[in-house]
């Protein structure tokens, strides 16, 4: 809703959410605080911004030991079919906790690929 006063706008930034009893009421405290009151409904635009595709699929050990590698986030990327955030959230997240892990078991870079499966196995119990 946008409510037109004698010479400027109110408009509120955001919706709100109000019964239309609420509403009428609403309507009323505005018709009385000013003079030249003018009530027109607006559609709300949206807050999305073009198509997004949301893929919630799970890792794979590959993949996993792919963020071990040396490769850019840019080729990672590329490689896993996965957004850039996903792979720095994913390699910010893994890469420390798998390496104290690691540590404490003895292993050092560059791992097995089975060295990867008992951690995400080990993981996965907890």
């Amino acid at each position: 809703m946008r409510i037109l006063t004698k010479n400027d706008y109110v408009d509120f930034e955001a919706p709100i959410q109000m019964t239309e009893e609420q509403r009428k009421k609403f309507v009323s405290f505005f018709k009385n605080l000013f003079v030249d009151v003018k009530i027109s409904e607006v559609k709300e635009k949206s807050k999305e911004m073009g198509k997004r595709t949301i893929t919630n699929k799970d890792w794979t050990p590959e993949e996993f030991s792919l963020l071990l590698s040396p490769k850019t986030n840019e080729e990672l990327s590329v490689k896993t079919e996965r957004s850039m955030m996903s792979i720095k959230m994913m390699r910010g997240h893994f890469v420390p906790e798998f390496m104290v892990w690691a540590k404490k078991k003895g292993y050092s870079l560059p791992v097995k690929f089975d060295v990867i499966k008992e951690y995400l196995k080990e993981q996965n119990k907890k």
